[in-house]
């Protein structure tokens, strides 16, 4: 019974040493550079808004005065035809204008909607370029080579285990019938 116990805690401390120098250690590195740069500008802004424009144009027509009244009456009619053509009116955003010929009072009229309009304009007047360099720590994972005494733990507790693995073999022998 006295030599089962050894037998158990001789596992035992072989199992620690061989899982305590199992793999390579790692251990964390950190030094990083960044670099930032900052440009920064003095610059001037001016605009100039016009304002919206409503434009009126009225223009007689001159009617046909030669003598000859039939002669007037056909030249004033085909003028009356053609600048009753003309009647035309666009549309877009703010902006419109209208053209229409008056019939009765025999004049042409033009109406005009500009809408304000804005100009701006923009000087540098001095830039400044700035570079800064920080450094900011990021850890990075590093593998460490195994010492000597980390290999030598490992090949102990290897022997250990083989030692033990004989031991129980030869312990199982003496207690079964099957190997004797």
């Amino acid at each position: 019974m006295r030599k089962s116990i050894q037998y158990v805690m001789l596992f035992i401390a072989s199992c620690i040493l061989f899982t305590g120098c199992s793999s390579t250690k790692k251990m964390m590195q950190e030094n990083t550079l960044l670099k930032t740069e900052i440009q920064k500008r003095d610059s001037i802004k001016s605009t100039v808004v016009n304002q919206a424009i409503n434009d009126k144009l009225i223009t007689p027509i001159v009617q046909s005065n030669t003598g000859n009244a039939v002669f007037d009456s056909l030249v004033n009619a085909k003028v009356d035809e053609i600048l009753s053509k003309l009647n035309t009116s666009k549309n877009s955003g703010d902006n419109s204008y209208k053209l229409i010929y008056d019939k009765l009072t025999k004049q042409l009229e033009f109406y005009a909607q500009i809408a304000q309009t804005k100009n701006e304009n923009t000087a540098i007047k001095e830039q400044k370029t700035k570079t800064i360099i920080q450094v900011k720590k990021i850890p990075v994972l590093v593998k460490k080579p195994l010492s000597k005494l980390e290999k030598f733990f490992i090949g102990l507790g290897i022997l250990a285990i083989i030692y033990i693995g004989f031991k129980v073999v030869g312990f199982i022998r003496r207690k079964t019938s099957v190997w004797v």
